[in-house]
Parts: C-alpha cells; sequence; structure tokens
C-alpha cells in the first residue's frame, strides 16, 4: 500500500515537470541541452527532486520549495532565461498547479463520501486539465486578452462561491460533532465556542462577499470601459498618423503641379516660339499635358494640408461620378493642427463618399458639398451629401447593425475626438435623402488672441 502511495506521488511530480516541458515548448521557448558539467548537475538535481515527490492533500513549504526549485533550474539552464522572469514563471506555475491538483483532490474527497483510487483519479484529472490547457494555449492566450476583465469576474464569484459552500460544510460538519459530543455527555467548551463562531462566519462572511463582489464587478466594469476607450482612441491616433504622412507624401508633387498650372502662360509664349516645327511643338505639348493632368481641381482654403485633402478627394469623386462642391475659408483657423485637420476634413468627405456609392439610382443625383463661414465667433463647416441608405441617430450618434460595431462610425469617431480638444461640437442631421454634418469651432478668442500677439 505505502508502495503504491510512494510511486503516486512520484508520478504526480514527474507529471508536474513534464506538463511545465510542454508548457514552454508551447510559448516557443527553446529547449537547450549539452554534455557539459551544468546540464548533468542540474539533470541530477531533478532526479533528486522527483524522487522526493509531491503529495495530493496539504502540500508543505519544503515540497512547495522544492517544485520551484525544479522549474526555476530548467528555466535557468536548459531554456537560458534571466533570473527575474525564471522566478516568476516558476512561481506562478507551482501554484498554478498546486491549486488545481489540490482543488480536484478535497472535492472529490468532500463530494463523496467513499472514494476508492481518489489519488488515481485526481491525477488522472490534474492531467487532462493541464494537457488540455496547454494543447489550447494560443486560444486560451489570446480570450485571456480579449476578455480578462471578464474572465476576474468569473474567477472572483467562483472563488467566493466556493468559499461560502466550503463555510456551510465546516458549520453543518462542526454542529455534528457538537450533537455528538451531547449525546455522550461529553464537556466540549471548545467545540461551543468553534460553533458560535462558526454560525458568525456563516451568517456574515455572504454578506460581506456579496458587497466585495459588488466592488470587484464595478471596478473589472469600469477597467473594461476604460480599455475600450484607449483602444479606440489608439486606433483612431494610428489612423491620423497615417493620413497625416500620406499627405505629406503627395505635397511635394501637388506644389510642383500647382507652379506648372500657374506657369501657362510661359508656356504658351515657348510654344508660339516653336510654330514653326509642328513635330517640336507636339512634343511640347504632350510633355505639358502629363505633367498638368489633374491639376484642374485646384483649391485655395489658405491652408496647404486642406489643399492636398481636396484635391485628393476630388480625384476619387470623379472617379464615383459624384458632383463634389468646395466652399471652405480656413484662413482664421491657424490654432487647428495639421493631424487634426486630416481628421475632420478627411474623415467627413470620406464618409460622403462611402454614402454616395451606395446609390444605385442612375436618377438620384450623387454630390457632396462642403462649405464654411464664421458665425459670432464661431467657425462653422457643413458637409451635405445625397444618400439612400437608412442611418438610425440617437443622442447625435449613428447606430448600425452590422456586426463590426466598434469600427462601424469610427470616421465621426475620429471628428469627434479631434474637436474636441477646440471646445468644439458635431451635429448630425438626417433625412430620407440627403445626410448633415455641421462642425462648430469657437474661434473668436484664439483670433482675437493671434492679433493681440500680432501687433
Amino acid at each position: 500500500m505505502l508502495v503504491s502511495i510512494y510511486c503516486l506521488v512520484v508520478l504526480n511530480m514527474v507529471t508536474f515537470i513534464v506538463l511545465f516541458f510542454m508548457l514552454m515548448n508551447k510559448t516557443n521557448y527553446v529547449y537547450r541541452y549539452k554534455f557539459e558539467v551544468k546540464y548533468v548537475l542540474t539533470s541530477i538535481a531533478l532526479l533528486f527532486i522527483i524522487t522526493r515527490a509531491l503529495s495530493f492533500e496539504t502540500i508543505s513549504l519544503e515540497e512547495i520549495l522544492r517544485m520551484f526549485l525544479a522549474l526555476y533550474l530548467i528555466c535557468k539552464i536548459f531554456y537560458k532565461i534571466n533570473t527575474r522572469k525564471s522566478i516568476i514563471i516558476s512561481g506562478i506555475y507551482s501554484l498554478i498547479y498546486i491549486f488545481v491538483e489540490s482543488s480536484i483532490f478535497w472535492f472529490l474527497q468532500v463530494s463523496l463520501n467513499r472514494l476508492d483510487y481518489l489519488l488515481e483519479i485526481t491525477l488522472v484529472i490534474n492531467f487532462i486539465i493541464f494537457f488540455v490547457s496547454i494543447y489550447f494555449f494560443d486560444i486560451l492566450q489570446n480570450i485571456y486578452k480579449n476578455k480578462k476583465y471578464y474572465l476576474y469576474i468569473i474567477l472572483t464569484t467562483t472563488i467566493n462561491l466556493l468559499i461560502i459552500a466550503f463555510i456551510n460544510k465546516s458549520h453543518t460538519d462542526l454542529g455534528n460533532l457538537y450533537d455528538m459530543a451531547l449525546k455522550n455527555n461529553v464537556h466540549f467548551y471548545d467545540v461551543s465556542d468553534m460553533l458560535i463562531l462558526s454560525v458568525i462566519i456563516k451568517e456574515t462572511f455572504p454578506y460581506l462577499l456579496f458587497i466585495v463582489n459588488i466592488i470587484l464587478i464595478s471596478i473589472f466594469s469600469n477597467s473594461i470601459k476604460l480599455e475600450k476607450e484607449k483602444a479606440k482612441a489608439e486606433f483612431v491616433n494610428e489612423k491620423l498618423d497615417m493620413q497625416y504622412k500620406y499627405y505629406l507624401m503627395v505635397k511635394e508633387s501637388q506644389e510642383k503641379m500647382k507652379r506648372v498650372y500657374h506657369d501657362m502662360n510661359n508656356h504658351m509664349e515657348n510654344i508660339k516660339s516653336l510654330k514653326n516645327s509642328s513635330e517640336d511643338v507636339n512634343k511640347y505639348i504632350n510633355n505639358i499635358e502629363d505633367e498638368v493632368k489633374g491639376t484642374k481641381n485646384i483649391y485655395n482654403t489658405g491652408n496647404v494640408l486642406l489643399d492636398i485633402i481636396f484635391h485628393e478627394k476630388s480625384k476619387a469623386c470623379m472617379e464615383n461620378n459624384i458632383d463634389f462642391n468646395v466652399g471652405i475659408d480656413f484662413s482664421k483657423c491657424e490654432f487647428i493642427e495639421m493631424i487634426d485637420i486630416s481628421s475632420i476634413f478627411s474623415n467627413l468627405i470620406d464618409n460622403a463618399i462611402e454614402a454616395c456609392n451606395k446609390i444605385d439610382d442612375n436618377n438620384i443625383e450623387k454630390y457632396i458639398t462642403i462649405k464654411s463661414t464664421f458665425i459670432k465667433g464661431y467657425y462653422v463647416v457643413i458637409c451635405e451629401n445625397s444618400k439612400i441608405n437608412k442611418v438610425m441617430i440617437k443622442n447625435n450618434k449613428i447606430f448600425t447593425s452590422k456586426k463590426n460595431k466598434f469600427l462601424h462610425g469610427i470616421g465621426l469617431e475620429s471628428i469627434k475626438f479631434s474637436i474636441k480638444k477646440y471646445n468644439g461640437e458635431l451635429k448630425i442631421k438626417d433625412n430620407e435623402s440627403k445626410f448633415i454634418a455641421t462642425i462648430h469651432i469657437p474661434v473668436e478668442e484664439k483670433f482675437n488672441r493671434n492679433i493681440r500677439l500680432t501687433c
């Protein structure tokens, strides 16, 4: 009997170490072994630790230290992991293994009055749980990254329920023991005191745990909300940065096309001087056409980046047969940063183009009109476009039935994110045939301040 138990506890230690090797390989750590002194000594130390075994019930401090030492040696020698990380990995894995194994053992022992092969069943169940978890480690890791706060809530609630179940079980067993003492006329004052304490714990702990659960769930819920807002802000900033870099790339070529366009009089004089050579004239004209092609939509809003944005968007509108009308004066808006200019106007027009492209009726005009004005200390931008799709608006927000609700409306969120810096606001209106987005940004104070500084 003792021999079989010893074999099982040794097998438990072997399982503990083998599963750890599986986990390390699954997480892409590279295993190294050479016939050198340190590798041989480490192997001997591991064999010695295995022979010392690992029990199933209460794990002693000595056993915990042996478990930790075995994993630390594996991390440090066989996987060349630094000391700090080796300590963290060894400690976490050891504690998780102890918790899972002990929970299985005590659950089986408490739930079933008599169970043959208790140690064997505990070992098998424990191995299956760890093996499956390691095999699907990548999937579990992704779930943890995306739903970690929900997992915290479930884990906290589960542990609290187990504590309540344990308290109730302890109270029942202690009550049975007290009844036995009374029936046999045994003076059991210590049990009496313990029974009173057990009643107090039973009556108060569930309420305390309930309050703690509510607090923790509130904290986790707020953390989830903050994480989503943080992820959304990062996504918006990434998009803005990409747009800004793109427009800077085309700035140089746009400036060159403007110069060519404004130098047309010089080109005409050159053509006249070559009028006797038709071949040279044709060649010269072809070169000009190549350079000037696409420059007919030249904008002068008072901001170079905004001119480039309108030029690029006008080409997209031409390709999609959308009538694009611009009436923007940006001369008093130097305080608005370039990255926010890109966010506001690019997303306004992109949303409008997307809505126009959904129009499949040739009898419906596809148009986008964007204009601005200064009214009572506010810079007002109005973007109107035709549409046929239905839009649900509630509390100045657009709602959708699409599956990817996070990405839907990210353009408007980008606009709101940018104009919020300048205490501005975005208002949206919708009817059956058109969609109107209106932006109000206070400029009077900033404009007057700029005037004072120049004076």
